[in-house]
């Protein structure tokens, strides 16, 4: 504030420039405010609040233009007999396995490694540059690793594993629609295989891919 009145036309001017100063500020300070929510809003919206990771409005808004080529893949995951670990050991200690697998996941998280929870006991993996062995490496890793994962309970202590399967990009590039299509076919023939195992449904030599057992 002005303590007086300016007693000049140079007074009076540079008092016009400080109010416009302090105008200017104010409202850049109540720009930089407004963008700041708009940012922190746009983060909760594509955020899981369970496990932390982004969820699927992440996956459509970062994935759903993009053309997969062939360094390109997605891995999909499902937590075997998630119904019956909520119906034997109640809710919370559902809530506890699914972020203990989001945990995992992150501990395998590298540059080139998005992961998103769908919803439920469903998540997926983008994988980008990097071949289809080492995508296939990534995956299996994630599900030994959980299935080392030990979640204490009132009933006593609780495994659980995950079934994964992987879809990849191709040359001629494919979408994201199709890759995860692709991960859910072969998700379905790991489960039907006998569950707790990742299997990348265009590799013949690993459809049949054992169980993983440890890491």
């Amino acid at each position: 504030m002005l303590g007086v009145a300016p007693d000049n036309w140079a007074e009076r001017l540079n008092s016009a420039v400080a109010v416009a100063c302090m105008t200017g500020l104010g409202a850049l300070t109540l720009s930089l405010h407004h963008l700041q929510a708009q940012i922190e809003l746009k983060t909760e919206t594509m955020t899981d609040p369970l496990t932390g990771l982004m969820n699927r409005r992440a996956l459509t808004a970062f994935y759903g233009e993009r053309v997969f080529g062939p360094f390109m893949s997605v891995a999909m995951f499902d937590l075997d007999h998630f119904k019956k670990t909520n119906d034997v050991f109640g809710h919370p200690v559902g809530d506890q396995v699914l972020r203990r697998f989001a945990a995992v996941v992150r501990k395998y998280s590298r540059t080139g490694v998005d992961a998103f929870r769908l919803g439920g006991e469903e998540f997926v993996l983008v994988m980008s540059r990097m071949t289809e062995e080492k995508a296939y490496d990534i995956a299996s890793k994630i599900s030994v690793a959980f299935g080392t994962e030990v979640v204490a309970t009132q009933l006593g202590p609780l495994r659980s594993t995950v079934s994964g399967g992987i879809g990849f990009g191709g040359t001629d590039g494919t979408s994201l629609d199709n890759v995860l299509a692709e991960a859910d076919a072969a998700l379905y023939a790991a489960k039907r295989a006998g569950r707790n195992r990742v299997v990348a449904q265009n590799k013949a030599s690993k459809a049949d891919a054992p169980a993983l057992r440890s890491a």
